[in-house]
């Protein structure tokens, strides 16, 4: 592994790591974020060419102060601080990326990376902020590690220095090294970081936890959410059908094995009663009652009954507006995971008109919440008293003749309100085509233009028609939005609803029995009135897979709040207490090992052992053929050391720019040296044993150094008998 080129890409790859969660947080414009994605891709394509021209550090002084400029003015143009300085810190980090050169700027990048990544935790906290954090501490001690020894080459060996042989440094040489690092070494560095995530998370665990409400600068995002505010447009509605973004995960009741792959739930949202004519509806009431917080169950019909009542459990992401989504047949709601006396509680509930319920506050954090609801055989009587039903009743005067004619020759012969809310239902879903298109969508009637004209339409073209068709034939009705429902995960077992999965239908007030209560009615054809269907083959698992981990994440990492903290502890608690129970008298208290564990254990030990004598075992020949080179220039230095300072006592003393072979050779060429020809036999085999891999036997390192000491102190007699070295 070249020395350079791995420590180039780890440090590119870091940067990288702090930029993306910063620019794919959503937090940032369009136009900065294209920009920013762009210049990222650049600045890794640079090359070491461009970095060390004049233009690179042209660009690194200059291109900062003009983005620190533009800044400025969009502040006092009123764009958001916190936006702006998290924008202008990825851009710098992007010009330091391009422009860097040596161990100090590649360390600047690393400081830069882990600042985006602190920026992360304000503006996202998703599940991809989460692989770009596990990613940065996997790399980060091995960047680290790398940039040190970068730093110390690049400090020690300046341009023109030379070694203790007197050959000169060739740092990019270092740098283009396959022996300074192999991969054992970089993978044990990069595992340094296994200890650091533990100890962590063991903090982050055990340490007591704040709300992020005290982050003053929170700077959150929910998705927005069509058909879920005070009015709806006909016009308007529809295009989200193929909007993969998951807003809602639930879990059912009494699920079976195998789970259904969808599951048409029809969670609704909200409902609107007044229909003002050209495709818009809207509410005559905007009151709204406070239900309660958290700690207590929540009534809506009636208190649950855990021994009959069926418990789905939701999770609900940002939504705007801040509407929660009920099954049909809900009769108490619960927030899950709570605790009594605890300072963090989920907003208040408030129930709305038409029965909507919604929670104060700007969303922030995903929310739990549990819903009972009531077995099948059990009648819910909902109460609709003259006044109100006049309401469900009401008609714009424009409706058309022949709009009123339809609903009288469908309802024609049919005695009960729910043979007619039948028939109206079975007459759209059956002989009209669903479209995401919306051809009436434009027309001034479009109901009329619907229904007599195009044929076709989205659901919310369905569910007017029929509730209009419904009012005619004297049935109160009202238009309700909401999420059809989801499709199953097989890795988190929940089901997943989607943006697209939004839907509106009808609810009908029926009377039968002495019973009186609000019934659904869907008259969109099926096609148009089913979950959307997971993804299939490699990348529908991929992503199944990607959003069970963003569940995990959002729910122990993002929403670990105190409560959850101590659940955990009692969780532990109990577990420890049943342990003590379960264990025998006389055996300690300690929680009983099973089989499996006990075997891993012993096989750990094993090899352990086995490792530990094979150390002990190990001649000294088994060393590597690197650790073997490394002694033998290690010994050829020592010893032409030995001959330079001998050199040196008889006045010979060689400069520190002029290597020892070519010193030698001077020595030669003057003619006036004794000992110049025996200086030169040594050097060229102090050059055949440091470079060229021809190693000094022990006899031959004696010889050396005899040698070296009749250079040192010399006898004309042992000059006169010494030999030429072969």
């Amino acid at each position: 592994m070249k020395f350079g080129l791995t420590h180039r890409i780890l440090t590119s790859t870091l940067a990288a790591l702090g930029v993306l969660p910063i620019v794919l947080s959503g937090a940032l414009p369009k136009l900065s974020v294209v920009l920013l994605l762009l210049g990222l891709v650049g600045a890794l394509l640079a090359t070491e060419k461009f970095q060390q021209s004049t233009a690179a550090r042209y660009t690194a002084a200059i291109v900062p102060s003009v983005l620190l400029g533009v800044e400025l003015l969009r502040f006092i143009g009123g764009a958001p601080l916190l936006d702006l300085a998290v924008e202008f810190a990825a851009a710098l980090q992007i010009v330091r990326l391009a422009t860097r050169r040596g161990a100090m700027h590649d360390q600047q990048v690393i400081l830069l990376a882990l600042l985006h990544l602190v920026a992360g935790t304000v503006l996202d906290k998703g599940i991809a902020y989460g692989f770009c954090l596990f990613g940065f501490l996997l790399l980060a001690p091995g960047a680290l590690v790398l940039s040190h020894l970068r730093r110390e080459v690049e400090g020690n060996y300046r341009q023109g220095a030379r070694d203790r042989t007197g050959l000169p440094v060739d740092v990019p040489r270092i740098l283009r090294s396959r022996r300074v690092i192999g991969p054992g070494f970089l993978a044990l560095t990069c595992l340094l970081s296994l200890p650091i995530v533990v100890f962590t998370a063991a903090l982050f665990i055990l340490f007591p936890r704040v709300g992020l409400s005290l982050l003053l600068f929170q700077n959150q995002h929910a998705l927005r959410s069509t058909g879920f505010s005070d009015t709806v447009d006909l016009s308007g509605v529809g295009a989200i059908r193929s909007d993969p973004a998951v807003v809602i995960r639930f879990k059912p009741p009494n699920l079976p094995d195998p789970a259904p792959p969808r599951m048409v739930l029809r969670l609704r949202g909200t409902a609107f009663d007044e229909y003002r004519g050209g495709g818009q509806w809207s509410r005559t009431s905007s009151e709204r009652l406070q239900l309660g917080r958290m700690g207590a169950d929540i009534p809506l019909t009636r208190l649950p009954d855990p021994a009959k009542d069926g418990l789905y459990q939701f999770e609900l992401e940002p939504l705007d507006p801040t509407v929660l989504f009920l099954p049909p047949r809900a009769v108490a709601l619960r927030w899950s995971a709570s605790l009594e006396g605890t300072p963090f509680r989920p907003p208040p509930l408030t129930r709305g008109a038409e029965q909507t319920l919604r929670y104060d506050g700007a969303p922030d954090r995903v929310l739990r919440y549990d819903i009972f609801v009531a077995p099948p055989g059990e009648a819910l009587d909902e109460l609709l008293p003259d006044r109100e039903r006049t309401r469900y009743l009401q008609l714009p005067h424009e409706l058309s003749a022949r709009t009123r004619k339809l609903a009288h020759d469908w309802t024609a012969g049919l005695a009960s309100d729910a043979q007619k809310a039948s028939a109206i239902q079975r007459h759209l879903s059956t002989e009209y085509r669903y479209t995401l298109a919306a051809p009436s969508g434009g027309k001034i009637d479009p109901i009329d233009d619907f229904l007599f004209e195009s044929r076709a339409g989205h659901c919310e073209f369905f569910s007017t028609a029929m509730s209009l068709l419904l009012r005619e034939a004297n049935v109160p009705s009202r238009n309700v939005s909401g999420f059809v429902g989801g499709s199953y995960n097989r890795f988190g077992g929940f089901y997943t609803v989607r943006q697209g999965d939004a839907h509106s239908w009808v609810e009908a007030y029926i009377e039968a029995g002495g019973h009186g209560g609000w019934v659904t009615f869907d008259p969109t054809p099926s096609s148009g009135a089913q979950p959307l269907g997971a993804t299939g083959g490699f990348v529908g698992t991929i992503r199944e897979m990607f959003e069970a981990i963003s569940q995990g994440w959002d729910r122990y990492v993002v929403g670990y709040d105190l409560p959850t903290q101590l659940t955990l502890v009692q969780r532990i608690q109990r577990s420890l207490e049943a342990s003590r129970k379960s264990s025998k008298p006389g055996e300690g208290h300690g929680m009983p090992l099973g089989r499996p564990v006990l075997i891993a254990l012993a096989t750990v030990a094993l090899a352990g052992g086995a490792y530990w004598l094979w150390r002990r075992r190990r001649p000294e020949g088994g060393a590597s053929a690197t650790t073997v080179r490394a002694k033998q220039q290690r010994v050829a230095t020592e010893l032409w050391l030995q001959l330079e300072e001998a050199l040196s006592a008889r006045g010979a003393a060689r400069p520190r720019n002029v290597p020892p072979l070519r010193f030698t050779e001077q020595l030669r060429a003057e003619g006036r040296w004794p000992f110049a020809e025996e200086a030169w036999v040594l050097a060229s085999r102090y050059a055949q044993a440091r470079f060229g891999g021809v190693p000094l036997s022990a006899d031959e390192e004696r010889e050396f150094a005899r040698r070296v000491a009749v250079i040192r102190r010399p006898d004309p007699r042992a000059e006169a008998t010494a030999s030429p070295a072969e």
